[in-house]
């Protein structure tokens, strides 16, 4: 909430400017210092559509820092209609300090969020709500990067050899470094986060040559780099036909491009829905990829060979997923389909070797089951046990299993009654969102504590700390050590030897499981 006392809005001079915030309260009442719509790249139109982000300019006077921005996208879900929402400028980052007055000797641990969305969309406030941790000394950045198309387009070439959304994280972790001390932040601390696509972006950076240096350790909730819808593959095959769809000619990458640039923001926008074949599958058409040697490449080999080749960014990670992690799809596709199996065969190529699940027929169960584990349960198996091998830093992995008052799930519009812990539901306990009460339950005011507990000593360069026990972290052998969350009074390690069935997934044809090396000709591996 915005403070209406007659306090003096905090005013900061910073590398490009001077900055007036707002005044807030944060959950408790704490008066903090809030900076939202700060540019840290300069905006991507016109010419510099498809192109990597620029340094931010510099202004005379004063910035306002009061507005929420949000890229051009095509807000949507499987069961309802686009609509094309947010701007091409949209290079902003929202910076919030536990202080009335910014001071520059604070120096307090900074986290960073980067937001969900599968790479299509999303904005840095989405979910993202500081409340929480303005009762905490330290500082929490978000910020918005480019999706879709715009964000994630690719010839696969130098004309654009794509990742311009992952650039846009990295020159907002390198705007970090630049001026966070402004806002009273360590620029030697600085913790990223995500959920969803975002926990997936966390990862990616830690195989990023850009990215070395920006950050010292992460957490991905709900998503990893081996998740099986992270990685784009036939970027210019979807270039050209984008192009097509728009009235350009797709011949050469070259004109491709140019065309594309003299059509509309929104009009591109428009046709993400025309990349989703049944269902919104794939969840992420246009993502990250392999840029090979591309000059300033962001991701110059697959994440799964660079675990299994051991060149990771060597820092700690905390990997999460939720219990049911893949019930809300569930729950999307038996109120479509029922249970008819025809039906579910138009989406199933995109999943794939689903009768180990569905033997006994769809259902919210067993539908829930397979898309957890085939889309977050296994890559997050392989990756934290990958990562324990390569690295020397430590590895820890959590599975949520506590429900709460509500489900992240609800903000777009599924009932949560009828499952438990699903995709992204731990957000709720260390960021504010739309859907939180004004005042948390009895059991919900606990969870907050845990996390806030272990994230901050995270955050602190520390093991993450919890009451009961000692969270131990992934060691590379048969089985995975984790911490099951429970309930405020039932946190506990436990071991599991094949999580979300992943020896099954393992045994398939799929790309990830060559190393991913080879070009993918069959759509339904996209996914």
């Amino acid at each position: 909430m915005l403070v209406t006392l007659a306090q003096e809005k905090p005013l900061i001079e910073i590398s490009n400017g001077l900055l007036e915030g707002t005044l807030r309260k944060s959950y408790n009442g704490r008066i903090f210092s809030s900076f939202e719509g700060v540019p840290y790249a300069g905006p991507p139109v016109g010419e510099f559509r498809f192109e990597p982000p620029r340094e931010p300019y510099n202004w005379t006077g004063t910035w306002i820092a009061n507005m929420k921005y949000q890229c051009l996208q095509s807000s949507s879900t499987p069961w309802s209609k686009p609509v094309v929402i947010g701007d091409e400028d949209c290079l902003y980052i929202n910076v919030y300090v536990p202080r009335e007055k910014p001071n520059p000797s604070d120096n307090f641990n900074v986290i960073a969020h980067f937001h969900g969305g599968a790479f299509m969309l999303g904005s840095g406030h989405m979910y993202a709500g500081p409340e929480y941790l303005m009762d905490e000394d330290v500082i929490l950045v978000t910020m918005n990067y480019r999706v879709g198309a715009l964000g994630f387009l690719s010839t696969e070439d130098d004309v654009v050899p794509g990742n311009n959304g992952m650039k846009d994280q990295v020159m907002s972790l390198k705007w970090i470094q630049n001026n966070i001390r402004y806002f009273g932040g360590n620029s030697n601390s600085v913790t990223i986060t995500g959920m969803s696509a975002g926990g997936a972006s966390v990862h990616l950076h830690y195989f990023s040559p850009l990215s070395k240096g920006l950050f010292h350790r992460g957490f991905s909730e709900s998503g990893t780099a081996l998740d099986p819808w992270v990685m784009q593959e036939q970027g210019l095959e979807k270039a050209k036909h984008l192009a097509m769809l728009v009235g350009c000619p797709t011949d050469t990458s070259k004109e491709i491009i140019k065309c594309l640039r003299s059509r509309s923001g929104n009009k591109i926008a428009e046709q993400m829905k025309e990349f989703t074949a049944v269902m919104g599958c794939p969840l992420a058409p246009f993502a990250p990829l392999i840029e090979g040697n591309q000059e300033r490449a962001f991701l110059t080999e697959h994440p799964h060979k660079k675990l299994t080749d051991k060149t990771v960014i060597d820092v700690p990670w905390i990997v999460a997923i939720a219990e049911q992690e893949g019930y809300p799809l569930g729950l999307s596709f038996t109120k479509i389909f029922g249970e008819d199996l025809e039906k579910f065969d138009e989406a199933a190529p995109y999943l794939l070797d689903y009768n180990l699940y569905l033997k006994d027929g769809i259902n919210v169960e067993t539908l829930g089951k397979l898309f957890s584990d085939r889309l977050f349960v296994a890559g997050a198996d392989t990756a934290a046990k990958l990562q324990a091998n390569a690295n020397k830093s430590p590895v820890y992995f959590y599975i949520l299993g506590y429900k709460g008052q509500h489900s992240l799930i609800e903000q777009v519009g599924i009932n949560s009654a009828k499952i438990g812990a699903t995709h992204g539901d731990g957000t709720l306990y260390y960021l504010r969102t739309p859907i939180s009460e004004t005042n948390l339950s009895d059991d919900d005011e606990k969870m907050k504590a845990i996390f806030l507990q272990w994230l901050l000593s995270f955050a602190d360069n520390k093991e993450p700390s919890v009451t009961k026990g000692k969270w131990k972290p992934v060691v590379n052998n048969n089985g995975l050590n984790y911490l099951y969350i429970n309930s405020h009074n039932d946190v506990r390690m436990e071991t599991v030897e094949d999580l979300g069935f992943n020896s099954f997934w393992k045994q398939l044809p799929f790309k990830e499981n060559q190393n991913l090396l080879q070009a993918n000709t069959n759509p339904k591996e996209e996914l």
